[in-house]
C-alpha cells in the first residue's frame, strides 16, 4: 500500500493522497481542506451576505461545489442507515452530483454531515461516489483518516472559525453550547468538539464510554469459556471493572503532542466525570488529564445527548472540555482534529 508523509504524518488514503498530490505535496492535508472550505465560506459570503438559516446556507456552499440538496424519498428513509448520503455524477463541472439526507434525523446531525458530504468533493479522486460517515460513532481504534479530515473541513464549513469565536467572546465553556448550536444549526457533540479546535490556547474536548479495554473483554471473554468448559478452579476469578475511556478527541492548534489523551487511556476514579454520569447538569472540576502535560485545567462535563443503544444504563456517554488559561505566545491559525470516532451530530 502506497504511504505518503507530509507534515510529519503519514497517509495512505487514495483519496487523501490524490489531494496532498495536488498540492504537489507541499501542503498537509488537513490545511488544505481547512482552506478550503474557509474559500467556499468567503464565496458564500459574498453571494449572501451571511443572512440565510444554516439549511439554506449549506445549500447555497454546495451550489457552489455543483451539488445539489435534496430529501431522500421515504423507500430510501427506511433502507439508508446515515443521516446523509452524496450521489456523484461524475462531471467536473456543473452539476456535479446531489447530497440526500434524512429529514426523519436530528437536524444538527444532518447539518454536519451534509458538510462532510461536500467535503468529500475537496478529493480529486472522489469521482465514484464518497464513502460514507457514521456520525453515530465506531467503535474501531482510530478513524479512517479521510474522514477525519471531512470532519475537520465539515466544522469549518458549519461553525466558521471567526464567526464561532465572535459569538463566544472568550467564554469558552460547555454553558454556552446550547446557543451556538441554535446559531450555526450544528449538533451539541459536534458544538462541544468545535470549542476545542476553535480554542485560541490550550483546550481538549472529546467524548468518554463506560467500557473495557479490548484485551480486558478478550480476557473475559476466555474466562467465560473455561468457566462452561473447565473446571471452574482453572479459570480465572478476577473480573475487571470498566472505566470512562476516551473514544474521540480533538484539540485546539495550541497544543502538543503531549496534550493528547491517547485512545483506551481512562480517566481516574477520582475525576469529575463519574459525578457527571450521576448528573444531568454540567460538572466542573480543577484536574491533569491523564496524557503527559500534567498540566492543570478546567475540566467541565455533561452527559452525550445522544445515546447509543448499548450504552451503559447508569454510566452514559460523556461529552468533556478542558481548557487552561496558562499563557500561550504563539497561536497558529490551522486547526487541527486528533483522531476520533465518526461522531454525532
Amino acid at each position: 500500500m502506497e504511504t505518503v508523509r507530509v507534515g510529519g504524518r503519514k497517509y495512505s488514503d487514495p483519496d487523501v493522497i490524490s489531494l496532498i498530490r495536488a498540492t504537489g505535496e507541499l501542503v498537509d492535508p488537513r490545511s488544505a481542506v481547512v482552506n478550503q472550505a474557509r474559500k467556499l465560506n468567503c464565496e458564500y459570503r459574498s453571494y449572501d451576505g451571511d443572512q440565510a438559516s444554516p439549511m439554506k446556507r449549506l445549500e447555497i456552499i454546495a451550489s457552489l461545489c455543483g451539488l445539489t440538496i435534496s430529501s431522500m424519498n421515504i423507500e430510501r428513509r427506511r433502507a439508508e442507515p446515515r443521516d446523509a448520503v452524496l450521489i456523484l455524477s461524475g462531471k467536473i463541472r456543473g452539476n456535479r452530483g446531489q447530497i440526500l439526507y434524512n429529514p426523519q434525523r436530528p437536524q444538527g446531525r444532518v447539518a454536519f454531515s451534509i458538510a462532510h458530504e461536500i467535503s468529500h468533493t475537496f478529493f480529486p479522486n472522489t469521482m465514484t461516489g464518497a464513502r460514507f460517515r457514521d456520525i453515530c460513532g465506531s467503535d474501531s481504534r482510530e478513524a479512517n483518516e479521510l474522514e477525519r479530515l471531512c470532519d475537520l473541513a465539515a466544522s469549518e464549513l458549519l461553525m466558521p472559525l471567526e464567526e464561532f469565536r465572535g459569538e463566544l467572546r472568550g467564554q469558552f465553556t460547555l454553558a454556552n453550547v446550547e446557543a451556538l448550536t441554535e446559531k450555526f444549526g450544528s449538533s451539541f457533540e459536534a458544538t462541544v468538539f468545535r470549542l476545542a479546535t476553535a480554542h485560541p490556547g490550550i483546550a481538549v474536548a472529546g467524548l468518554l464510554r463506560y467500557r473495557l479495554r479490548r484485551g480486558e473483554e478478550r480476557a473475559l471473554a476466555t474466562s467465560v469459556e473455561q468457566l462452561l468448559f473447565q473446571n471452574m478452579k482453572h479459570a480465572s476469578r478476577e473480573v475487571p471493572e470498566p472505566k470512562y475511556r476516551r473514544q474521540s478527541f480533538f484539540s485546539s492548534t495550541a497544543c502538543g503532542d503531549q496534550h493528547t489523551i491517547r485512545w483506551n487511556k481512562s480517566f481516574d476514579l477520582e475525576s469529575c466525570v463519574y459525578l457527571a454520569a450521576k448528573s444531568g447538569a454540567i460538572v466542573k472540576g480543577l484536574e491533569v488529564l491523564p496524557n503527559q502535560s500534567r498540566q492543570d485545567g478546567t475540566l467541565e462535563v455533561i452527559r452525550a445527548p445522544f445515546q447509543r443503544e448499548d450504552a451503559h444504563p447508569e454510566f452514559p456517554d460523556l461529552l468533556f472540555f478542558w481548557s487552561t488559561t496558562a499563557p500561550i505566545y504563539e497561536v497558529r491559525t490551522e486547526i487541527v482534529c486528533a483522531p476520533t470516532q465518526t461522531a454525532l451530530l
